[in-house]
């Protein structure tokens, strides 16, 4: 009896102490950063890559395409209206000029346990909802239960390593996490959204709708045609307008989404002077479709701004249809890519190769693996090729000729149970291989009618289909598509939603970002590693081993990225003179009058 006592007793004893040291203040700081110390000291001022002086005033219009049915971006249904995270404020702000660091915005103190097993945060107590209430730790333990129960499956699935939720004052919010491990958890939860528990507890977070609900951040709508348009005001009395982290920030009085059928009335109306602001990715556009009269006419400018955490446009197999479980087929299919040809013909060769989920940043695997990667990769040896642990990843038929990649395409798929018969591809059932690429934009059709042609000369049919935003939507939250194209959105410290791209617990969800149905144990501990990393050396280590992984199975095919912002703009509308790096963030920007 006593045998089985003691060990009990003396876990009561542990937690007891870890509840009292989570109880007890610990040192108070300003900001947290993932690694090393924050950038800023607590007596900063602004953000090196803000204007301080910036003028307030004017509007920016935006053109969206597609159409929109909720003003909250936190579940998945419906779709939340393009602008409507101004309207809500966080626990912590991001500077854009660090890899991941947060500083105090809602919160205005944090407590960081040394072995990183709980945080505390200290609400300021000049925080207030825009109808005046003030926001207090009540409302942040209610934000984190609401988002966890009807919230997004991303968020589930990110505060997963929390244990509890307390409240140990009216401005004092304590979460104790089930293990130290998750060096991000910290600064995941600073990100949180806050939602107005008196507002939110007579209504369904779940179901979108037009109910411009109570917020607390630096805009809120005041004209909305749904579907059509929406306009933000600038909050006059905005609680937070004078903290360090907003100063030169939120600069216009008026933020416009204008929404648009499909891109070509977009660039057309961009050419008519109907809004201020336009990213171009399409580098056509940039040539070829933007006439610098019109632009002119209209006092638009060209602006090229550098990018140093460009993302990556992939194609994505949905590797849970049958005729896609196979890498081999996957693998085969990139051998239908012709990547020179695309950029000459129809890309003005503006755009980058990519080999990489990652590409364009120190993030993603190139060359040969390192000693260190390759320790990482040697414990799987099932899930990889060999030559994965001493070659690099090329993509399929790079540098080589269309009749070579189409051999080496057709010898894949004969070892994976293909074989031609009278003109078409057929496994030992019969069945024809045939498959469909999901498409929300009419514009890119054209990267996929050349791979369509030559995957014909191999008697496989694919079929490109265009569906609107709505409808593309829910069939990615559902998982009901072949091929689409799609773009992993990382940041300079890839952390917990890396498992949410991955992650095998999180496949078969509704509303799973893991849309390539990844299901690879090594996968799974790298993933798991990434938020432990005790480094950013050892960060790069893991995020390199996983893109190798992810490649030479041939989840997805990674095409190309752009190394700059191509940024057309009126030129009333200004940015400072040291941008952020990391983002592109409009928020710094102004409107400075003729």
């Amino acid at each position: 009896m006593v045998k089985h006592t003691l060990p009990a007793l003396l876990t009561v004893i542990l937690l007891s102490q870890n509840l009292l040291a989570a109880d007890g203040q610990q040192e108070l700081k300003h900001a947290i950063s993932l690694y090393g110390t924050p950038k800023y000291p607590g007596n900063f001022q602004h953000f090196d890559y803000v204007n301080p002086q910036a003028p307030k005033g004017g509007s920016l219009r935006q053109g969206i395409i597609g159409h929109f049915d909720s003003l909250v971006p936190y579940i998945d249904r419906g779709t939340a209206a393009a602008g409507s995270y101004l309207m809500y404020d966080t626990l912590l702000a991001r500077s854009r000029d660090e890899p991941l660091s947060k500083y105090g915005l809602i919160a205005q103190s944090i407590e960081l346990a040394p072995d990183n097993t709980w945080v505390a945060f200290n609400i300021n107590p000049r925080a207030r909802f825009h109808d005046n209430t003030p926001i207090t730790a009540h409302d942040v333990k209610y934000s984190f239960d609401l988002l966890r129960a009807k919230g997004s499956t991303f968020y589930r699935h990110f505060y997963q390593d929390v244990d509890r939720v307390e409240v140990t004052n009216n401005h004092r919010t304590l979460f104790l996490f089930k293990h130290g491990d998750n060096r991000e958890l910290p600064l995941i939860l600073g990100q949180m959204p806050i939602l107005a528990r008196h507002y939110w507890q007579t209504r369904d977070f779940a179901a979108p709708g037009m109910a411009i609900p109570v917020t607390s951040g630096p805009y809120r709508p005041v004209h909305i045609e749904p579907g059509r348009s929406i306009t933000f005001a600038r909050v006059e009395k905005y609680w937070a307008r004078d903290l360090p982290v907003n100063r030169g920030r939120h600069n216009f009085d008026r933020i416009q989404f204008e929404y648009y059928r499909n891109n070509s009335v977009l660039i057309e109306a961009l050419q008519k002077g109907e809004y201020d602001f336009k990213v171009v990715n399409d580098p056509r556009v940039w040539h070829t479709q933007l006439h610098d009269e019109s632009l002119a006419k209209h006092h638009f400018l060209r602006s090229s701004l550098h990018n140093r955490n460009p993302q990556t446009l992939t194609i994505t197999y949905n590797s849970r249809r049958p005729m896609l479980a196979d890498a081999r087929v996957r693998q085969a299919l990139g051998y239908a890519l012709d990547f020179h040809w695309l950029n000459r013909n129809l890309f003005h060769d503006m755009y980058f190769r990519a080999n990489s989920v990652f590409a364009g940043t120190e993030l993603g695997a190139s060359g040969p693996p390192s000693e260190q990667e390759q320790s990482q990769l040697a414990i799987w040896p099932a899930e990889l090729p060999r030559e994965a642990m001493t070659q690099p990843w090329v993509p399929p038929g790079q540098g080589l000729n269309q009749r070579t990649r189409k051999h080496k395409a057709l010898t894949l798929l004969q070892q994976s149970g293909w074989s031609v018969q009278q003109n078409q591809l057929v496994n030992h059932q019969g069945e024809p291989l045939e498959l469909q690429v999901l498409l929300s934009s009419a514009d890119h059709e054209r990267i996929f009618i050349p791979m369509q042609k030559t995957l014909q000369t191999m008697g496989i049919k694919l079929k490109i289909r265009t569906v609107d935003i709505a409808q593309y939507m829910e069939r990615l939250r559902r998982h009901d598509f072949d091929i689409i194209l799609n773009t992993f959105t990382h940041t300079p410290s890839p952390g917990n939603e890396q498992a949410s791209f991955w992650g095998s617990d999180t496949a078969n969800l509704y509303g799973s970002k893991n849309l390539a149905g990844v299901k690879l144990n090594s996968v799974d501990t790298l993933t798991q590693r990434i938020p432990r990393a005790s480094s950013r050396q050892e960060l790069l280590t893991l995020t390199r081993a996983m893109d190798r992984v992810l490649l030479w199975n041939h989840y997805v095919l990674p095409l190309w990225f752009q190394p700059d912002w191509l940024i057309i703009h009126k030129q009333q509308l200004q940015h400072p003179l040291n941008p952020a790096p990391y983002a592109l963030d409009l928020t710094t920007w102004w409107y400075q009058p003729d």
